[in-house]
């Protein structure tokens, strides 16, 4: 678990991923306490930012941690519950499957405390405030891109994360849906490569060896597209790549051509709006609401003219 920082009106000092706590002059306990999981994607890590800057932006007397349910659920939970208290107003959070978690929540709601789930893949029975995205929507966009970089013709792969994650399904629906508009595009098959550049390259590498004629690919995380960028460089065929999520690196990609574009959803702006939310509900605990952001698309020739970046490394 990681203490990221804490924002208030009395002093506002940069935030640093993984830096100590840090406490206002007088040792004002925060109002508003945020929960995400640990920065491992860009997704995350540009969601924590977002938070970071929110509560810069609002002067929010705020508290943000990276807990982690999977590895360490005691000490995850230990800090939920010392954020359910009367004098904390808010709680933004990420949410996981864990029994104990929702009797925290359920804790927090009892005694007024106001809840934002930000980035929720479905609805809960306590309730709050949804930070929300369409990965089936901005998995359909991604395909049509690909398909567009393909002049709508030949054989197209789907280089997945995880079988198990909701998110990662939903995008692989409405990137199917879109190349099935294609008469003359073939999707080959779908791979899971964990989000992980060696098991990327082992698992392309099979791939081109079976069908050396693939001429697109859809890579559903910054670290499969660059694995994918760096394989298909060695190729003689010219192969299309479209990415999902963005770093420096794959935004350089699209600068140099080396990848077409990439759709994003807007992860920065998801934090801050989980703040304002907080914010918000602090003055009205009852003023629920669901926020859903569309997603961007970034090639060479818009990575600029479509409109302000969403976060720090677009």
């Amino acid at each position: 678990m990681k203490i990221l920082a804490v924002i208030c009106v009395v002093l506002l000092l940069p935030v640093l991923a993984g830096c100590d706590v840090v406490l206002t002059a007088n040792h004002q306990k925060p109002e508003i306490y945020a929960f995400v999981r640990p920065a491992k994607t860009a997704h995350d890590e540009q969601m924590i930012q977002g938070l970071a800057s929110g509560g810069e932006e609002l002067q929010a007397n705020m508290e943000i941690h990276e807990i982690d349910l999977t590895e360490e659920p005691d000490d995850a939970i230990r800090q939920v519950k010392a954020a359910v208290r009367r004098s904390t107003r808010a709680i933004i959070i990420t949410p996981f499957e864990n029994d104990e978690l929702q009797k925290q929540l359920k804790k927090a709601r009892e005694k007024g405390i106001s809840l934002i789930y930000l980035d929720a893949v479905q609805s809960y029975e306590i309730p709050g405030t949804y930070i929300v995205t369409d990965d089936e929507a901005a998995g359909e966009k991604a395909g049509h891109l690909l398909a567009e970089s393909m002049g709508g013709e030949g054989k197209a792969v789907i280089l997945s994360t995880w079988p198990d994650d909701q998110r990662a399904l939903d995008r692989e629906k409405g990137f199917q849906e879109a190349l099935g508009e294609y008469d003359d595009i073939k999707l080959v098959n779908l791979f899971y490569c964990n989000g992980e550049e060696e098991n990327t390259k082992k698992t392309l590498q099979d791939i081109l060896t079976a069908h050396p004629d693939i001429k697109g690919i859809f890579a559903a995380c910054p670290k499969t597209a660059s694995a994918a960028v760096k394989e298909a460089a060695g190729r003689s065929q010219d192969i299309q790549i479209v990415g999902f999520h963005h770093t420096d690196e794959t935004l350089e990609f699209i600068r140099n051509g080396q990848m077409y574009g990439s759709v994003s959803l807007k992860s920065f702006e998801m934090g801050v709006e989980a703040v304002k939310a907080a914010v918000s509900m602090v003055s009205d605990p009852a003023a629920h609401a669901t926020i859903s952001l569309d997603c961007e698309i970034r090639t060479r020739d818009s990575l600029y003219g479509a409109g302000e970046p969403n976060s720090p490394t677009s």
